[in-house]
């Protein structure tokens, strides 16, 4: 819908998860293999050029999400993408951003794997805490929701 209103082409990609039982492993280059692994292939050319990633943060499953959209991210860098820009509505575990007894910090955890995986540019809304944004080695637009909200109230 995105890149109706913006009037460009959507990319053109085909994944691949075992939760996803309709997926046509097609083309992979062993469907076998991926049975039980999410499988991303780019089926465009993407060297030197501005990638924007968009998720739709779909939280009934948000670590098929999370890993979905880091081999993307990977097979976009990988593949020599001049730039990559994610564009999460939604950050995953960004509520976990607190040292609790024993346990991590998982929206750190969350920033490190999306930076190394190859992201550039992050754009989210209503971050949990502004402070996440230090997690990330990478620059990061914290949009706001309620002044829109607001309007409709």
């Amino acid at each position: 819908e995105v890149c109706t209103i913006l009037g460009i082409p959507k990319g053109d990609l085909a994944i691949t998860h075992p939760t996803n039982k309709e997926t046509d492993v097609e083309g992979f280059a062993d469907p076998e293999f991926l049975r039980n692994e999410t499988g991303v292939k780019i089926n465009e050319y993407v060297r030197s050029k501005e990638v924007f990633i968009i998720s739709s943060g779909d939280c009934n499953n948000i670590n098929n999400l999370i890993m979905e959209l880091l081999i993307v991210i990977y097979a976009c860098k990988t593949s020599s993408a001049r730039k990559i820009v994610a564009v999460l509505p939604y950050l995953p575990y960004s509520r976990q951003c607190k040292m609790r007894k024993r346990g991590c910090i998982t929206a750190k955890l969350v920033a490190k794997l999306l930076c190394n995986a190859g992201v550039n540019h992050l754009i989210t809304m209503d971050l949990h805490h502004k402070e996440i944004q230090a997690f990330f080695d990478c620059s990061v637009d914290n949009l706001r929701a309620s002044p829109f909200i607001i309007q409709y109230i």
